[in-house]
């Protein structure tokens, strides 16, 4: 089968783009403000300020 015309396809691909990144960031900011994120951060800081200089 022959596509003929294809106009439309630049118009879905940015439409398909842009939901999957709002679905990524939607994933992230749901992750991010869990307090997981926060938590680690957390140990992390308080790991490298304990540490003997």
């Amino acid at each position: 089968m022959k596509v003929l015309d294809d106009r439309g396809t630049t118009t879905t691909e940015y439409a398909l783009t842009t939901l999957a990144a709002a679905t990524l960031a939607g994933l992230l900011l749901t992750f991010v403000a869990g307090g997981w994120v926060e938590q680690q951060l957390q140990k992390v800081l308080r790991l490298a300020l304990d540490l003997p200089w």
